[in-house]
């Protein structure tokens, strides 16, 4: 935040105007972010851990991957709404490796285990 309100310079503002306004917006956000979670504190202890950790890697994994594109220069497909489709096919893509890696350790467990090897001591 703060670096962008370094470079606001307007007609009616100077480099140290932004720099206030900037550090001001800066507060006001950290404010509102622990207000926030203290109020959605109980309705999140609620859900599993591993869910939590799952939404917040496919959000991570998005917003990176879109981020990365723009820094390389893409021009997504229906601009920052490109964010949903990614959201959409991270999710579908690791549902999917989810239930793959469940079946694979499902008929993994029901093959019969081989006779353990005897060593003979000499």
């Amino acid at each position: 935040m703060i670096t962008f309100g370094s470079n606001a310079v307007t007609n009616s503002c100077t480099q140290a105007c932004g720099i206030g306004s900037a550090a001001i917006g800066a507060a006001v956000a950290g404010i509102l972010v622990i207000l926030i979670g203290a109020f959605v504190r109980a309705p999140l202890t609620r859900i599993p851990e591993n869910t939590l950790k799952f939404v917040v890697g496919i959000m991570l994994t998005t917003f990176g991957t879109f981020w990365t594109g723009e820094g390389l220069g893409i021009s997504w497909i229906f601009s920052d709404a490109f964010l949903l489709i990614l959201a959409a096919l991270y999710l579908v893509t690791t549902l999917a490796l989810i239930g793959w890696l469940k079946q694979s350790k499902q008929q993994r467990a029901t093959v019969e285990p081989a006779e353990p090897a005897v060593l003979e001591h000499k």
